[in-house]
């Protein structure tokens, strides 16, 4: 960077002379206070790319041209929040007039080779914990609000390592799926003579309307009348179960943000495919299926007399249920279903995560959470939730107020799907593999967050992710190890039966 351009950014940057978008919705808005706040910072898709094609130009070169296709497709890449301490409609979206690749793209090199099927990656979650753990503040007004990390390894030169970090109010985690689709494409229509200048220019297109713009968010009276009941009488109708685990009080104050822990278990590619077959066979999903495993293995990692009740939350994607908005068009537009999971058996826990997880689970369950699933949906966007932020005046004050209070709900689990080469695209030399999902667990709300993904390779990689203080140590690592070991118990299971 040149003296000149140091000196120029060096300089205080009116944050009322960028160019104002559209004000921010309110389920945006859910994610500006919290930014703002330091409770949430960002969301990330990670995706091994492997090139099969020797080129010339230089990694970077190559990083740097596909970029600036993907900012003049997706607007929503130069753009940034402005007054994230206010609330909905004070909150609003102004654009970046260009963007330095240099300030928002990092390289790094690994020490050990990339993980090969079914290993897990001790690298990339000691990225994640980095990464997650920064906002967006820095050199305001100036650098984007999402990062791009490239990892690349000295012993294969053909392969690297994306990872996409970005404020939750620019897009949602299905959305990730198509930010890596226009890289690769990008990546693959890359000319070896490009030049591939630092300095991208914003596009001038306008951004997808929020989610309020596109979906009319009907409430019928007795989803309302529930939810004012709770707020006025909450112990009679919003009424916290009995002996419901939700891990650690939320801290009475925050003064520092807490350590985060990420963790990854990668499940290899013939028990992914054999997950999948004995999940239809059950008549349920894989995501329905996992969501039973992680509550069983919460039962069986608790104590039998303290803890009989598991509430998990997962988001769910509205796309489906708007109008006008292009399948390639990037948007943060959810709902979400809550169940709750009850233990159904009293046998004494051995100790053994392998024999305590399964039974704790049964396939009627996996059933029945796949039917609450299906009913949601079945809602086209009715009675969601995110409808219900229009009567909270102060976002931030609405954290604020969970300081000191249990937590709730006792984990969320978001499995984004299935990235298919075929349907995104499988021309050119670049491929995409290994996909993590990751994000940063919610300071007042669960005690830990788990995420998954399956990648173009095959492998359906699962990432658990807690502030550090907010669930036992214990009981998190029996909780990761419960899943892995379950999951390769039900396939086993399923091998020896006819």
């Amino acid at each position: 960077m040149t003296k000149k351009k140091v000196r120029e950014r060096a300089k205080m940057v009116d944050i009322t002379s960028l160019e104002k978008l559209r004000p921010c919705g309110r389920l945006e808005t859910y994610s500006t206070a919290r930014h703002y706040l330091g409770f949430y910072k960002s969301v990330g898709l990670t995706a091994a790319y492997t090139s099969y094609a020797t080129v010339s130009t230089s990694l970077e070169k190559q990083i740097f041209e596909a970029l600036r296709k993907v900012i003049s497709k997706h607007p929503n890449l130069s753009a940034i929040t402005v007054n994230e301490e206010k609330s909905y409609p004070e909150v609003y979206f102004a654009r970046l007039p260009e963007i330095d690749l240099r300030t928002c793209v990092e390289f790094h090199e690994r020490v050990r080779p990339f993980p090969k099927n079914g290993e897990a990656d001790e690298e990339l979650d000691a990225l994640l914990a980095q990464q997650h753990s920064r906002d967006f503040k820095d050199e305001y007004g100036r650098n984007p609000f999402w990062r791009l990390v490239v990892v690349t390894s000295p012993d294969r030169p053909n392969e690297i390592s994306v990872s996409w970090f970005f404020h939750h109010a620019l897009a949602d985690g299905t959305s990730a799926f198509l930010l890596h689709k226009s890289f690769l494409d990008a990546l693959n229509s890359v000319a070896p003579e490009a030049e591939a200048n630092p300095i991208v220019s914003s596009p001038k297109s306008d951004l997808v309307p929020s989610l309020e713009e596109l979906h009319p968010l009907p409430i019928s009276w007795p989803f309302l009348l529930h939810a004012i009941l709770g707020l006025i009488l909450p112990s009679v109708f919003n009424k916290r179960p009995a002996k419901l685990w939700t891990g650690n009080h939320v801290p009475v104050e925050v003064t520092t943000t807490p350590k985060l822990n990420y963790r990854t278990h990668v499940v290899s590619i013939e028990s992914t495919k054999k997950l999948a077959q004995i999940s239809r066979k059950e008549k349920t999903s894989v995501t329905a299926t996992l969501q039973c495993l992680i509550a069983a293995s919460l039962f069986a990692s608790l104590p039998l007399a303290e803890w009989e009740k598991i509430k998990i939350e997962c988001p769910i994607s509205m796309r489906r249920f708007l109008n006008g908005v292009a399948e390639d068009q990037m948007t943060n537009t959810i709902t979400q279903y809550g169940y709750l999971h009850e233990r159904h058996t009293t046998t004494p826990s051995n100790g053994t995560a392998e024999v305590d997880v399964l039974q704790y689970f049964s396939w009627d369950e996996a059933r029945a959470v796949k039917s609450a699933i299906q009913a949601e949906v079945a809602k086209e966007g009715c009675d969601n939730p995110i409808a219900l932020l229009k009567y909270v005046s102060d976002l931030p004050q609405f954290f604020k107020k969970k300081l000191g209070k249990p937590r709730n709900p006792s984990t969320e689990f978001s499995n984004i799907g299935v990235y298919k080469n075929k349907e995104f695209g499988n021309e050119g030399s670049w491929k995409i593999g290994r996909m993590t999902f990751s994000q940063s667990p919610n300071l007042t709300s669960c005690p830990f967050c788990v995420n998954a993904v399956t990648g173009g390779d095959g492998n359906v990689v699962i990432n658990f992710c807690w502030n550090q203080g907010a669930v036992n140590e214990a009981v998190i690592v029996q909780v990761i190890e419960g899943v892995a070991k379950g999951v390769e118990h039900l396939v086993a299971i399923h091998d020896t039966v006819p």
